[in-house]
């Protein structure tokens, strides 16, 4: 969440519109809904989520300036800031982390081979900024401030995270295979034990 500022706040779904994505926003019993071009399965919808997520980020170091004459212009309840927004950025790069690690994890507990789907996820997560960023900066800082990383976002990478920990031990657990034991000590046989020595022939009697 933001820090309150009076300024008039916009909907994801009002956002999503107005950046042209197609289709309205699917629904969600609460919070910030998903737009309905987001991936459905689990670690694409992280991925997704941490390149909207990581050009919500980028944007704030180009529309700095802007938020501060918002702010000017429209009063702040955050007095004495020494960057704007400062609380909501650091919270930004902590949810961030906890995408990078649920899609980190989704890749090392994988079978097969998943990043390039996560890296094309990742670009539709960055994309849905890309109207707004055609637009004036000023309509950009307007933007930035209207958005809000959707609620699924959160819960799914941590239900993410949780899964691929438990399949990564499974993985781990199987990495000796029984093919790779070292063959069975053959026993040691008995030293061999040396001939009796024969007992001298009786001598003749004379």
């Amino acid at each position: 969440m933001k820090a309150s500022r009076p300024f008039p706040a916009v909907s994801l779904v009002a956002f999503t519109l107005a950046l042209g994505s197609a289709g309205l926003a699917r629904s969600a019993p609460e919070g910030e809904p998903l737009p309905s071009s987001a991936p459905t399965q689990p670690y694409d919808l992280a991925a997704w989520c941490y390149g909207a997520m990581s050009e919500y980020l980028d944007v704030y170091d180009r529309v700095k300036p802007d938020l501060r004459n918002i702010d000017k212009l429209f009063g702040s309840s955050v007095k004495n800031e020494a960057e704007p927004y400062a609380s909501d950025i650091a919270a930004a790069r902590d949810e961030l982390k906890v995408l990078a690690g649920a899609v980190e994890g989704a890749e090392k507990a994988s079978a097969q081979v998943i990043a390039p789907r996560g890296v094309q996820a990742v670009k539709m997560g960055r994309a849905i900024w890309s109207p707004a960023e055609g637009k004036t900066r000023r309509e950009l800082a307007r933007a930035w401030l209207s958005w809000a990383l959707p609620d699924r976002c959160d819960s799914n990478a941590h239900e993410l995270a949780a899964k691929s920990a438990l399949l990564g031990q499974v993985l781990k657990y199987n990495t000796t295979s029984a093919t790779d034991a070292p063959p069975a000590a053959s026993p040691t046989p008995p030293p061999d034990t040396p001939p009796a020595e024969e007992a001298p022939a009786p001598k003749s009697q004379p």
